[in-house]
């Protein structure tokens, strides 16, 4: 019988400690970073990453050449910033 139970405690265990990592999600300004980097993309953008700095949203962003640069959002918009 304890050939069961000790493998099933730590299963368990395993599982509790990891669901955590499962529970959160990537929160940009209070919007999931799926939906911003498909909104930057719809402005025609291909975007690789996108990230809170400061009170902007940078964005990573590869051109046509393959070059990778950054631009910045608003929050509230997420409009280019100039």
């Amino acid at each position: 019988m304890n050939k069961f139970i000790i493998p099933a405690t730590l299963a368990v265990f395993t599982l509790a400690a990891g669901a955590p990592a499962f529970a959160t999600t990537d929160s940009i300004f209070d919007h999931t970073g799926a939906y911003v980097q498909q909104d930057i993309a719809a402005q025609g953008f291909n975007v690789t990453d996108v990230e809170e700095w400061g009170e902007l949203i940078v964005a990573t962003v590869v051109d046509d050449q393959g070059h990778s640069s950054f631009k910045f959002f608003d929050p509230d918009t997420i409009a280019l910033v100039r």
